[in-house]
């Protein structure tokens, strides 16, 4: 018989193992006692159920199938065997799985199930098969070997990629190739997925095969029934029984043990300490180091998170706009960061990027420039509220790295430790691959904020992008903020320049890449999507338009405290507003279907789209903070939004961690339909704020705590010198536009937070 007949009956048999696995198991001391040398005598008086003898013929059955399917298919693998060299323990193992087999053991029928079969719904792109990842792993053979979990994939042969093309066209080289009517001529028209997407399934081995064995094996079995693709076995698990750690990941576990240690003592003489002293501000009567002690309290911490916004001096239409913002940049996440083996129904995921709706999700690049807008608006707004008109340039920087630098750093180290977490047919690529060994190779660069101009496939944690961006930026700005109150005039003419510069450097940028106006949804390939964002996102200059307007709106806000509009103009600013956001954010639609504009445009678009958003932004934050926004104002300053919004930062950064560890994880493939993602949103959201929480009492307010306390100590200090406390204000918002400091004539604004927009 030959090999094709083999196969197939092997295929027909495992169809069978589902519901006659079992009967092996349970048969089979039923079959012993029939085959014992002693005979059996039956129980006297007692007729065997007709079920019994049934289950009996169904094992005589499955037992006589799986004789002949080893009996047929033991010369191939003989002849397989001395071809591939294998090496003795993998050939054992193999030849054991196989008697095992023939025997209808427990086990071998076990790690034969666990394997992949053909995907179901393949013409609909489900073109992955799990398999069981856990059967396969917790299968074990006493004295012998166990359960190895290797995924298989097939790369297809392709011409050369042409790079951006869309999706929905076909390969030129695959057309005519078949009748259209045939097999082949529908996988042909679908060609273009498979530039980045492999046929997958998975095998259950015996750990005593190594991967490059498998890999031949495969091979060799393809090359046996006729086809002449590319098999590759990218990995092979076992189970571990014993985790070991790097002196790294010791270091790491030690620092993040002694933070939480820190923080419990420092919660218990925090409680200590109140119910003694019984005072409001019994902190302040406590010595200076029991007060930096105090600063990693949990109860300080919680209630100074969960305090009202009582300062006159917060713009607090802002927390409403973080959290609006946060939730739409998770949505968009949820959409993106997707390891696309990990689904079926592949074909609909490209569907689902062409419905007019899902517009917000695709062009969702436009979202963090409310971050852009956010972050310049408080920088202005703070310089604008002090008394005086000199900044200390050490301050605004060490606090802007200050801020940033630890909990960004300390959410990294934590990123070294997701490989212990979890496992799975899909974590070595998601979450190892695509999350630690990333970080492990380039997390210096988040270090130094030039991490945006690492390869987005390369980088870091790669939406940490905005991070060195926005510190960019805030950087940059001091050329606008040093002359702002001395000299408006100057000062709006650098701005000014500084958008100007900005324009002109994307628009170069633009035309000499040959960029398109934003990411299209139709160039699905990693590559292409990569290209953009890397030229024409990840950019520091392409987003000055949002932070230009920011700063103006900043000053605005102080010098037009009062301003009043009229109830028309009013109107027909909210219509133009709205207009001009929806036309940017949607007017995408056309070229996501294919048809996209030619260099002249699509760099018209680029240097545009920003501008006009941030200028629909400036509309809302104007008329709200002046008291014209009506009910808009009473929406977004709702006190909900106010803890939510402090979290912005820390939700930013983990959200997309919290993704990857629910698709590494998965052991079944995920349905791409709104159903789905939706319900992956709304969990996104959940675990994302409920984490940041967590980290954010450990991580972010100790060292906001501390930096307030410290610079509480300098002005102690330096009025004990001078004697001069005239100067000084304080005005804590704990979030928001805080203190101004007067040194040797030098001033320092003290934005509390404003710098963490996210």
């Amino acid at each position: 018989m030959n090999y094709i007949n083999i196969y197939l009956k092997i295929s027909c048999f495992l169809l069978m193992v589902g519901t006659l696995s079992c009967t092996s198991y349970v048969g089979s001391s039923s079959y012993a006692q029939d085959n014992a040398t002693k005979p059996t005598t039956p129980t006297p008086n007692r007729e065997e159920d007709p079920s019994i003898s049934k289950w009996k013929a169904a094992e005589k059955a499955v037992k006589k199938l799986a004789g002949m399917i080893v009996k047929n298919s033991l010369p191939a693998i003989m002849q397989a065997s001395e071809t591939l060299n294998l090496t003795t323990g993998c050939s054992k193992g193999l030849f054991k799985l196989l008697t095992d087999f023939k025997q209808t053991k427990l086990w071998a029928f076990r790690m034969i199930d666990s394997s992949g079969k053909i995907p179901n719904g393949i013409f609909d792109g489900s073109i992955n098969s799990f398999g069981d990842y856990d059967t396969c792993v917790n299968t074990e053979v006493p004295r012998h070997f166990r359960g190895q979990y290797c995924l298989v994939e097939v790369d297809l042969p392709l011409p050369p990629r042409v790079p951006f093309v869309s999706y929905d066209e076909e390969i030129p080289q695959f057309i005519n190739v078949s009748r259209p009517d045939m097999v082949l001529s529908d996988f042909l028209r679908k060609g273009m997925y498979f530039h980045h997407l492999n046929f997958r399934s998975s095998v259950c081995v015996p750990s005593t095969c190594s991967r490059e064995e498998v890999q031949a094996i495969a091979t060799k079995v393809f090359k046996m029934i006729g086809i002449d693709f590319k098999v590759l076995v990218p990995h092979c698990e076992t189970k571990v029984d014993k985790i070991t750690f790097s002196s790294s990941e010791i270091v790491i576990m030690t620092v993040l043990a002694l933070l939480l240690t820190l923080a419990v003592i420092a919660t218990v003489v925090d409680v200590i300490f109140k119910l003694k002293l019984d005072e409001e501000l019994y902190q302040d009567r406590l010595t200076l180091p029991v007060r930096y002690l105090l600063c990693f309290s949990l109860y300080t911490n919680i209630c100074r998170l969960l305090k009202k916004d009582t300062s006159p001096d917060s713009i607090k239409v802002f927390h409403g706009m973080k959290v609006i913002t946060i939730l739409w940049v998770i949505l968009n996440h949820t959409y993106y960061y997707i390891n696309y083996q990990a689904l079926s129904s592949l074909l609909n995921a490209r569907e689902i990027s062409k419905e007019f709706g899902m517009q917000v999700v695709v062009n969702g690049f436009l979202n963090v420039e409310t971050f852009f807008f956010i972050s310049a608006v408080l920088l202005s707004y703070g310089v604008m509220k002090m008394k005086e008109q000199k900044l200390n340039i050490f301050l605004y920087i060490f606090r802007r790295f200050w801020r940033l630098t630890p909990p960004f750093m300390l959410v990294i180290s934590c990123v070294y430790l997701l490989p212990h977490l979890g496992s799975g047919p899909v974590w070595k690529e998601t979450v190892v691959d695509g999350l630690t060994e990333k970080c492990k190779k380039y997390w210096w660069t988040n270090l130094l904020f030039i991490n945006n101009f690492v390869p987005s496939a390369e980088m870091c944690m790669n939406w940490t992008w905005y991070i060195p961006v926005d510190t960019h930026l805030y950087f940059l700005s001091l050329i606008v903020l040093i002359p702002l109150k001395s000299n408006p005039r100057l000062a709006f003419l650098l701005n000014g320049l500084l958008f100007a510069v900005g324009t002109v450097a994307t628009a170069a940028s633009h035309v000499y890449f040959g960029l398109h106006p934003t990411a299209i949804s139709a160039y699905l390939h990693p590559d292409d999507i990569n290209y953009f964002v890397d030229r024409g996102y990840f950019r520091t200059y392409v987003h000055c338009a949002s932070y230009c307007v920011g700063l103006t709106v900043g000053y605005i806000l102080i010098t037009k405290q009062k301003l009043h509009i009229p109830l028309r103009l009013n109107i027909v600013g909210w219509i133009v507003a709205f207009a001009a956001g929806i036309t940017v954010l949607y007017g995408v639609y056309d070229w996501n279907q294919g048809n996209v504009p030619g260099i002249v445009f699509s760099t018209f678009y680029t240097c545009t789209n920003k501008l006009i958003w941030s200028l629909a932004l400036a509309w809302v934050t104007v008329t709200c903070v002046t008291g014209n926004g009506g009910i808009a104002t009473t929406i977004l300053s709702w006190e909900a939004f106010v803890p939510l919004g402090r979290l912005t930062y820390m939700t930013y950064l983990v959200h997309p961690i919290v993704q990857f560890l629910y698709i590494g994880s998965t052991r079944t493939l995920i349905r791409s339909e709104h159903r789905t993602f939706v319900f992956m949103y709304l969990a996104n959201v959940m675990f994302s704020f409920m984490l940041a929480f967590g980290l954010s009492l450990l991580f972010e307010s100790p060292f906001m705590a501390m930096e307030k306390l410290m610079l509480s100590s300098r002005r102690s200090r330096v009025d004990a010198v001078k004697n001069n406390n005239k100067n000084l204000k304080t005005v804590d918002s704990d979030m928001d536009t805080s203190s101004t400091l007067k040194e040797d004539g030098i001033w320092a604004i003290n934005i509390r937070h404003t710098e963490c927009n996210y």
